[in-house]
């Protein structure tokens, strides 16, 4: 076994990032409970589902704090990719808003369906890049057996070599090119002049269409990395594990060993 204590020390351990990213659900919880407040001023908790769900993610995030101190969380891929898919919940700053003009708009229920489409289509598409992509290096035995590495105990997922077949090799985009920032932030800040008739015509406070519009490159960042994430840690080292019968270990340091890549 490689010592990956040694190895990743950069990172420190797979509880101190785990614990770490918690942080990102418990902000974007609180933050998607008072955007459905917002969005529905007048009606009460419990009957405002967008609100409550946001308060189960931050309560989640609490209660999942102390896990991995109690099952000693070590570099088996599943512990490691948990705090990558904390990362998803940041999606949150851009979907609540779309959730709420979907819910709580005064818009025709044509329209905000046509919204509500658009957006999760956008973010579907996204997402199965990576899915595509990760099955063709998959089926690219040389690409893949660079990332995952097996020894006589156990398999490695370098990230140093995921990160070379990925970009270097594969020439793939792990994030929407900056025209797209550029864009929505564009035509979310031109919109401001006209918050008030904006705001009126939708029948929501103007945060939740400037965020929705705003943070639309934001979703499909942080969603397309969480699917990365659960492919990487938890689909490809399940498929390993049942074919070679040999758990899963994450090196981020190493430099990966020189191939045809």
């Amino acid at each position: 076994m490689r010592n990956l204590d040694s190895i990743n020390s950069s990172a420190k351990s797979t509880r101190f990032i785990f614990t770490l990213s918690l942080l990102i659900p418990l902000i974007m919880g609180c933050g998607a409970w008072a955007l459905a407040i917002g969005a529905a001023p007048g009606q009460p908790l419990h009957d405002n589902y967008l609100g409550l769900f946001g308060l189960g993610i931050s309560s989640t995030a609490i209660i999942a704090l102390p896990i991995p101190y109690i099952f000693h969380w070590n570099w088996e891929a599943k512990y490691f990719g948990a705090s990558m898919l904390s990362l998803s919940s940041a999606s949150i700053l851009g979907i609540y808003p779309v959730l709420c003009i979907a819910q709580y708009s005064s818009l025709p229920i044509f329209f905000r369906l046509i919204f509500i489409f658009l957006e999760f289509t956008l973010i579907i598409r996204w997402c199965l890049r990576f899915v595509n992509i990760y099955n063709f290096i998959y089926c690219d035995k040389s690409l893949f057996n660079h990332i995952y590495t097996e020894d006589s105990s156990a398999v490695y997922y370098s990230q140093q070599a995921d990160k070379k077949v990925i970009e270097k090799s594969l020439k793939f985009e792990q994030f929407p090119h900056s025209k797209y920032f550029i864009l929505a932030s564009l035509v979310a800040f031109s919109l401001i002049p006209f918050a008030t008739p904006v705001s009126k015509f939708i029948g929501l406070p103007f945060i939740h269409i400037f965020l929705a519009i705003f943070a639309t490159p934001l979703n499909v960042m942080f969603l397309g990395l969480a699917t990365k994430g659960w492919l990487v840690f938890y689909f490809y080292p399940t498929k390993i594990k049942i074919k070679t019968n040999k758990t899963v270990y994450v090196d981020i340091s190493s430099r990966p060993p020189k191939s045809s890549t």
